[in-house]
């Protein structure tokens, strides 16, 4: 992959593959860090290759099924019937019992998979930001679905479905993921539900849907979930959380903006209102979390402070399916 690597120099080189400018950080900060620099692709190399040996065969062979026609290896015989191709007739069984078996294998099927970034302003909150996480998330997984030969899909959403990329196939098209990546920006609010059926309209058969969002997206979560579901996605749910916003490092009289709406309130923070608040947090998470085991999905809690390899490599160790 050192074309890759020297790809990454390049629009490291030229500011195309810098952070987006995000609301309340310093530009010159976001001009001086590369996003997708040479070292994070060689993380996605080393990455691969213990993806490999965590969980063999994690993007591809687990849709196996038996058909006509030549797979990856046999399966079965079963008889003939009218309309069958006379190519995988087994000839040698013929002359022995004067009957027609056909040779079945067992076919591996692409997996597609569907990377679903949240682009909402509330995104944009961190160091490093979640969105920058994501999108760090988003180029492993990516890799690793192109380097097993997937069809891989990027989508961002914020008011809907409102940029992509793909299906693409081959891993020298990673640049195109990277490209894809750097250039999406934070805007608006959410509209999971919108997004997800903008999604099952791109979609011909299902495969496994990856959402990378910090879930502030209301009752619309489980809508969208649930039209994923019934297209008969897999779907695993990454909610990414800033250190700020599970311990927030507050004090005394303050005026807290709402990112997105632009909503004003006025608190004191004390001991008192921090425990409050962490006892919310985490009724809203358990919350849910039993909302997408309910709907059948898998469920993943992650704060920006854990690097985005641990993420991946922690996922293929609890034996997740990508299938």
């Amino acid at each position: 992959m050192s074309s890759t690597v020297e790809r990454a120099e390049s629009l490291a080189s030229s500011g195309v593959a810098r952070n987006s400018a995000v609301p309340g950080r310093d530009a010159g900060e976001d001009a001086q860090r590369a996003l997708f620099d040479p070292a994070l692709l060689q993380q996605l190399e080393r990455l691969e290759l213990l993806a490999r040996k965590v969980f063999r065969g994690l993007l591809r062979g687990e849709h196996t099924s038996l058909r006509r026609g030549r797979g990856q290896e046999f399966a079965d015989y079963r008889r003939y019937q009218p309309g069958d191709d006379f190519r995988y007739i087994d000839w040698n069984i013929f002359q022995r019992l004067d009957r027609l078996f056909l040779k079945l294998y067992t076919a591996e099927e692409d997996l597609g998979l569907y990377l679903l970034i949240d682009s909402s302003a509330s995104m944009g909150a961190g160091d490093p930001t979640k969105f920058d996480h994501a999108r760090r998330l988003a180029a492993s997984l990516a890799y690793i679905g192109l380097n097993n030969l997937d069809r891989v899909v990027v989508a961002a959403f914020g008011d809907g479905l409102t940029q992509r990329i793909g299906p693409l196939k081959t891993r020298q098209q990673i640049t195109s993921v990277l490209d894809f990546l750097s250039r999406l920006a934070t805007a608006a609010s959410a509209r999971f539900d919108t997004a997800c059926k903008g999604l099952t309209t791109l979609t011909l058969r299902p495969g496994l849907v990856v959402v990378l969002s910090d879930l502030f997206t209301g009752e619309h979560l489980h809508q969208g979930l649930r039209s994923l579901r019934g297209q008969g996605h897999d779907v695993l749910v990454i909610q990414l959380l800033a250190e700020e916003e599970i311990e927030p490092p507050l004090d005394g009289a303050l005026s807290l903006v709402d990112i997105e709406t632009g909503g004003e309130l006025k608190v004191t923070v004390d001991a008192e209102l921090r425990a409050h608040y962490r006892r919310r947090l985490a009724r809203w998470l358990e919350d849910l979390e039993r909302s997408c085991v309910r709907l059948g999905c898998e469920y993943m809690r992650v704060s920006t402070a854990i690097p985005f390899e641990d993420v991946v490599l922690n996922y293929l160790r609890r034996g997740g399916h990508f299938r």
